[in-house]
């Protein structure tokens, strides 16, 4: 059986990353009249940021920016925003690391 893995990803405000506070939603970017409690659409300043799946063995780590001795060190490894076809295996290990809702059966 073959399945499709989407990575995984999070909505993350421009310019707020590594932390996120109320008011870091609108600090990346400078727009008259916006506000800390969403008067201004979230869709100007927060964007998907792409998880990267890191798996060795039977684990399973999400991160947004991998370097390349930790891609190396991988048993596999699914880069943050791309889609994937997966085997059966896989799909169990990474539906067992809690990310089964990021797979469809093919």
């Amino acid at each position: 059986m073959t399945y499709t893995l989407t990575t995984p990803y999070e909505w993350q405000t421009w310019g707020a990353y590594p932390s996120f506070t109320t008011y870091a939603r609108l600090a990346g970017r400078r727009l008259n009249g916006g506000t800390s409690n969403g008067s201004i659409a979230p869709s100007l300043t927060d964007i998907p940021r792409g998880q990267t799946l890191i798996v060795n063995g039977t684990t399973v780590r999400s991160t947004q920016t991998p370097s390349q001795d930790e891609l190396a060190e991988a048993s596999y490894y699914f880069l943050g925003g791309h889609e994937y076809e997966i085997s059966e295996y896989q799909a169990g290990v990474l539906t067992t690391a809690g990310y089964g809702t990021w797979i469809t059966e093919v």
